[in-house]
């Protein structure tokens, strides 16, 4: 019995939930079925309507969507319908950054084909950084933030271009130029989506590096495309911190180079051997 009456709580459970209508801001409405052949969304649920079933005569109407490589999804046979047809709302689930979708309604003889692309909602005030160093070596708290060391000498004349980064995408480029001892930082997005706020933080030794990051940091503060005097320092540790909104669809997985990688290592251990010597005197 009380195998039995549990079943039927769940049962009830499964129906009560499947009952549960999708919020009216997560439904992608298509008005006339009959009108497009592709269209992008990053709402869950597709609801499909067909004007021309507004024939006098009724239709026999049918519903179908499957996905890129052919697989049934949805598949409902409506029966005669007369008038404006309009579907349920159908779930699309979304698998990486997008997810693309046949759709195919049969109003009697007429067919009325078209695609959906599913992409991930539009990312909001996310924090993004310059690839380089993990933050936690330089600092050594935990932080997911990077920082990116150069050789300012070297760099003298020239142009270095890192990736920005956000979790495990890639939404854009820094770029920082050395001139006559000042340094400049610009930022451009290879993904759809705006800087909201940007900030440059520059470390002219490890010690102050230590601190970047945390409110106690006493570095050379900017905004983007500004001159920041290096001071004559040989080697700098720059955080770059942006705010940005931005389509993850249209962003790219994030792939570390093993070289750079190797080389900020390197030169944040040149970085504290030059502190420690400047220290020692």
């Amino acid at each position: 019995m009380k195998l039995t009456r549990f079943l039927f709580l769940l049962l009830a459970l499964l129906l009560t939930l499947a009952a549960v209508p999708a919020l009216a801001e997560d439904v992608y409405v298509v008005r006339d079925a009959s009108a497009v052949s592709s269209l992008r969304t990053d709402c869950s649920y597709l609801q499909v309507c067909c004007p021309p079933c507004a024939a006098a005569e009724e239709q026999n109407v049918t519903l179908t969507i499957r996905d890129s490589w052919g697989y049934l999804l949805y598949q409902r046979d409506y029966g005669s319908c007369s008038g404006t047809f309009r579907s349920e709302d159908v779930y699309l689930p979304l698998e990486g950054a997008s997810t693309r979708y046949v759709v195919t309604l049969c109003c009697g003889a007429d067919v009325h084909e078209f695609s959906v692309t599913r992409v991930a909602p539009r990312l909001t005030d996310t924090h993004v950084t310059a690839s380089g160093l993990a933050l936690t070596e330089i600092t050594g708290r935990q932080d997911n933030r990077f920082a990116f060391i150069i050789d300012a000498w070297a760099l003298e004349g020239s142009t270095l271009t890192v990736p920005l980064v956000s979790g495990g995408l890639q939404v854009g480029y820094a770029s920082i130029t050395v001139s006559g001892g000042q340094a400049t930082v610009s930022a451009v997005l290879t993904a759809e989506g705006t800087i909201e706020k940007a900030a440059v933080y520059v470390a002219r030794d490890a010690v102050t590096a230590a601190t970047l990051g945390t409110n106690r940091f006493t570095g050379a503060k900017a905004k983007l495309n500004r001159s920041i005097d290096l001071n004559g320092t040989p080697y700098a540790a720059i955080l770059v911190q942006l705010t940005v909104s931005y389509d993850a669809a249209t962003a790219q997985p994030f792939q570390e180079d093993p070289w750079f990688s190797q080389e900020q290592h390197d030169l944040w251990e040149m970085m504290l051997l030059t502190t420690a010597s400047e220290a020692v005197g």
